[in-house]
């Protein structure tokens, strides 16, 4: 999530987005919103991806019968906290779409659309200083105190990037900003 602002100058200045995708296809998602609301805007993403996969959960564990306990054990108690256990998450969950192809049932149908979401995704809120310690802090204060797994980026350049340098609260008292 990109709060239009100093990450838009260094990130996305250009008529498209610089991010790229790895031979998997696999690479940020990225989205800009409005300057001030940016942390409410990633903490919808962060709720978003944690619902999808806890439907992609509720939706395997009623299919357990019929793609194997044992698959459904492996991919629910899953230990993704290094790359190591995502990449193994991902071969059980390409195994897992294997399985659902053979079946008819409405469930394995929803369930394919979402088995990706069994896959631990990480949630970046990205912005400038004018965004995080000014306009934008009181929804920052209150993403970081919800408690969950997002992780913020301040590009602290000390001036509103955005527009050309003017001072903000990050400006450091009596500074002469020489953005230009």
């Amino acid at each position: 999530a990109n709060a239009t602002g100093c990450s838009s100058i260094y990130g996305g200045n250009l008529p498209t987005t610089p991010w790229a995708s790895n031979k998997y296809g696999r690479g940020p998602a990225w989205s800009n919103s409005l300057f001030e609301d940016n942390a409410e805007f990633g903490f919808g993403m962060r709720l978003a991806v944690d619902k999808h996969g806890e439907h992609a959960r509720e939706i395997l564990k009623r299919l357990h019968g019929q793609v194997g306990d044992a698959l459904v054990t492996e991919i629910v108690e899953a230990n993704q906290s290094d790359e190591a256990g995502i990449a193994a998450q991902r071969e059980r969950v390409a195994c897992l779409k294997q399985s659902l192809g053979g079946l008819v049932d409405s469930r394995a149908t929803t369930l394919v659309t979402l088995a990706d979401e069994l896959v631990d995704k990480t949630v970046w809120i990205v912005g400038g200083d004018g965004w995080a310690y000014d306009i934008g802090y009181g929804g920052l204060d209150h993403v970081l105190g919800s408690g969950r797994n997002v992780n913020i980026l301040v590009l602290d350049t000390e001036v509103y990037s955005n527009t050309g340098g003017q001072s903000s609260t990050a400006t450091p008292r009596g500074a002469t900003a020489k953005f230009a």
